[in-house]
């Protein structure tokens, strides 16, 4: 999987105005990135103006129009056009062609994971299938604060320490042993541990940043 460096300075656009392309338009310009909205209806242009840098009323399919709202010069693209899968695999196609470095699209259905990433999209985010996997693990697991799925491999789990390790060492627990799991960081007391000594006991408010591998 090709690895994706964020800073303040990437920059985003989003193809494809429903609710999965504006929640993820949303997100990203409420926590400070520049981001470019595209869709075909201009009602959902106009409504999207509010929650981007830049709203742009354009036929995604369209390579020449593409280009000339600079496509190519955005750090992430990602497709939003599930629903119709043809106008997506197209979308995808012109965006590598315009040499956009990092391309996410969204897919209804092992089927279509399959195709976008055979024709090189970088990740492919199947909303149902990653909900029901954070629905399950929140269920089973009353330290789990967030989920993050990583690769096929790797998850990142934000989570509390579990009662039988407050006051234990990392170096008494082996995680890392025991439960498939890395401890990258500590935050406590709002300070984040992001260099941890074998020796360091964790503490019941300790909210732990974990790498857990897949099993």
């Amino acid at each position: 999987m090709k690895s994706l460096n964020i800073s303040k300075r990437t920059q985003f656009a989003v193809l494809g105005l429903g609710k999965f392309g504006s929640s993820v338009a949303s997100t990203l310009f409420s926590n400070g990135y520049d981001v470019m909205c595209c869709d075909l209806s201009e009602a959902q242009v106009h409504e999207a103006a509010s929650f981007c840098t830049h709203a742009v009323q354009a036929d995604v399919t369209d390579k020449a129009a593409m280009e000339n709202i600079g496509l190519g010069n955005f750090d992430v693209v990602i497709v939003a056009l599930s629903e119709d899968f043809e106008n997506a695999l197209i979308a995808v196609m012109i965006a590598k062609e315009l040499g956009v470095p990092f391309i996410v699209a969204k897919a209804n259905g092992p089927r279509q994971k399959v195709i976008l990433e055979s024709i090189g999209v970088d990740r492919v985010i199947l909303p149902e299938v990653e909900m029901g996997e954070r629905v399950a693990l929140s269920l089973i697991s009353n330290n789990l604060m967030e989920y993050i799925h990583l690769s096929d491999e790797y998850d990142i789990l934000e989570m509390r320490p579990k009662p039988e390790w407050v006051g234990k060492s990392l170096q008494k627990l082996r995680l890392r042993q025991t439960e498939s799991l890395n401890i990258i960081a500590i935050i406590r007391n709002n300070k984040v541990m992001a260099v941890l000594d074998p020796s360091t006991e964790l503490m019941e408010q300790d909210l732990l940043i974990v790498l857990k591998q897949r099993t």
